[in-house]
């Protein structure tokens, strides 16, 4: 079974390599398609000795004039590697290749990372109507099914396919080093955000961060009036071109916080340090599931909004808290329920690590990628 493996950034993509991996390990032919030759996951792959190939799959939105050369490429590069199967993990890559490959039976698997395009009518239309015989999907939340499904796929057509790590098995001890890197009290009570930084895509309507930053400023300034033992923490850098946003989003928290909103940038260590937040707080706009995975496999109380696939695993009242999108009262009252009581927040992250680790284990999430491969290619026949 031969298997083109398309990513659309070199920096991110952590759970698509993390699969691939395992894919690879288990005897899989596999050839990653990736923008870079070279540095971040592109050396990754390398030193698995996954076979990498060095072209751009995307649809150049903004770069038109480029389209021809991207169908050509697409075109020589499956002629040449002759799989049996290719598997995107983005929109705009699955979008390219159906565009350059129409008349091509072979098989494609769109493993959707999250629901952001199909929330907007015009961009779930498009991926709908691009489609051919030979497209399958592999939503990776049951929102995204449910979506696909009142778009008039076929459950034939339909895989629900979650993303695994082997991260979220992994236990880690509290080792207090971002208190002493930062000079923050053992008393102060923290209450963190962790993700990058993703600019406005004012395409898309949005007026603010995808990840909700601002909504988590808005938050911590309700809280700081009855809770002044309280720091925010935001982890993270910029993601691609955001950097001008950050500096917007940091300077909005120091006029609504002062200095009570610590941004340490991004960090290679955040699973070390997770132990160390009493609150993990996921105020995006849209999601999969986003980093509650993490923090919830850390055991840290949870809360979240109410969007995308969060609700598959912060399981409100159960797991943890899940409040409306864009509502800075509300996110304030769940973090104060999880402060005012950590007993039982404690034991709702508890419940949440076990689910957590059970749904989104890697031999079990990539398991069903292989098995999914076998039935497409089963159907096809």
């Amino acid at each position: 079974m031969k298997i083109l493996y398309v990513i659309k950034t070199n920096r991110g993509a952590k759970w698509a390599y993390e699969q691939a991996l395992w894919l690879f390990r288990h005897g899989l032919d596999l050839t990653v398609v990736i923008p870079e030759e070279s540095g971040d996951y592109a050396d990754l792959y390398r030193s698995a000795r996954i076979k990498v190939i060095r072209a751009d799959c995307s649809l150049p939105v903004s770069k038109p004039w480029l389209l021809s050369r991207r169908i050509r490429t697409i075109r020589q590069m499956v002629e040449t590697e002759q799989p049996d199967l290719i598997h995107c993990h983005f929109v705009t890559n699955i979008l390219m290749m159906r565009l350059a490959l129409r008349n091509s039976s072979i098989p494609r698997l769109f493993q959707v990372p999250g629901p952001l395009h199909l929330e907007s009518c015009i961009f779930r239309k498009l991926d709908v109507l691009s489609a051919t015989a030979a497209d399958y999907w592999a939503p990776a939340c049951r929102l995204s099914f449910q979506k696909y499904l009142q778009a008039g796929i076929s459950s034939k057509r339909l895989f629900l396919a979650y993303y695994g790590s082997e991260s979220y098995a992994k236990t880690f001890e509290t080792t207090g080093q971002l208190r002493s890197e930062f000079g923050l009290s053992p008393d102060s009570r923290l209450v963190a955000m962790v993700c990058y930084f993703y600019k406005p895509k004012r395409y898309l309507g949005q007026r603010y961060g995808l990840k909700g930053h601002e909504d988590f400023i808005d938050a911590m300034r309700l809280l700081l009036h009855d809770y002044p033992d309280i720091t925010g923490v935001i982890v993270g850098g910029p993601f691609g071109t955001s950097q001008r946003y950050m500096e917007q989003v940091q300077a909005y928290a120091r006029r609504r916080c002062g200095d009570k909103i610590l941004f340490t940038g991004f960090r290679k260590d955040v699973l070390q340090i997770y132990r160390e937040f009493d609150v993990a707080v996921h105020p995006s706009h849209s999601e999969n599931l986003g980093g509650a995975a993490e923090s919830l496999a850390a055991a840290v109380p949870t809360v979240s909004t109410d969007v995308g696939g969060f609700p598959d695993i912060v399981i409100d009242g159960k797991t943890g808290y899940t409040v409306p999108a864009k509502s800075p009262r509300r996110l304030a009252q769940a973090i104060e329920r999880m402060l005012i009581d950590p007993e039982q927040a404690t034991q709702m992250a508890l419940q949440g690590q076990r689910e957590v680790r059970e749904l989104l284990d890697l031999d079990r999430t990539a398991g069903l990628i292989e098995v999914i491969y076998s039935q497409i290619l089963q159907s096809e026949k």
